[in-house]
């Protein structure tokens, strides 16, 4: 029997091998080329979406001040919730001297532009009397104006109705006076009398009183 020589036993063995070496060769790609594919995407990557995330605001009370359809201010959009009316005045103006016996009135309107419910109240300021700018002869000091009006009020819904009284004491009166309840989008009207003393003396002539009012809408 004829024997192999060395080398022809290792090129057997190289032979009878080789196959399980390029089938090994071939899984290994085969495991490569799966790890990547969109089949096991999910292992490089996960995912939590939250879809209902929600936060909601307080109700508001807002206060808007109108007087013959021209609305002068809406607190609404204050960050403070705070604004000045200049151009309303409640008392009337001095475009019209008042003599001893007249009146001047002024109605206003007061609506809660917020979401919430409010108690509106009205407070007032002291009274300053002041000469009127280029007369000569008029004593604010010893015949202080504010001493001879009186201011009355009325309001709508509901009907309140608040007796003339001076504006000194209108200021000295405790705590502010209870107007309405306003509801959302809810307005009452209130209508100012200012009226000077019919026995006013002539020593209260060419002068103004000016007089600071305060309106306050609370939630309720």
């Amino acid at each position: 029997m004829t024997s192999m020589r060395t080398g022809d036993v290792a090129m057997v063995r190289r032979r009878r091998f080789s196959p399980w070496v390029w089938g090994g060769s071939a899984l290994a790609a085969g495991v490569m080329v799966l790890g990547v594919s969109g089949t096991l995407s999910s292992w490089t990557s996960a995912i939590v979406t939250n879809d209902g995330n929600d936060v909601a605001s307080a109700a508001a009370v807002s206060l808007e001040e109108s007087s013959g359809g021209v609305v002068c201010v809406d607190t609404a959009a204050s960050a403070t919730n705070t604004a000045t009316c200049s151009t309303i005045n409640k008392y009337g103006g001095t475009t019209t001297p008042l003599a001893p016996g007249q009146s001047q009135t002024v109605t206003v309107s007061l609506k809660n532009t917020g979401t919430g419910n409010g108690a509106l109240t009205l407070d007032a300021d002291a009274c300053t009397s002041s000469a009127v700018a280029g007369s000569s002869g008029a004593e604010p000091t010893a015949y202080p104006l504010c001493s001879q009006l009186r201011v009355a009020l009325s309001c709508t819904n509901p009907v309140t109705s608040f007796a003339a009284v001076t504006p000194a004491a209108f200021a000295a009166e405790t705590g502010p006076r209870v107007i309405a309840a306003l509801g959302p989008n809810a307005a009452t009207q209130c209508t100012f009398t200012v009226t000077l003393t019919a026995t006013s003396p002539a020593g209260y002539a060419s002068q103004v009183a000016s007089q600071v009012l305060r309106w306050t809408l609370v939630a309720a």
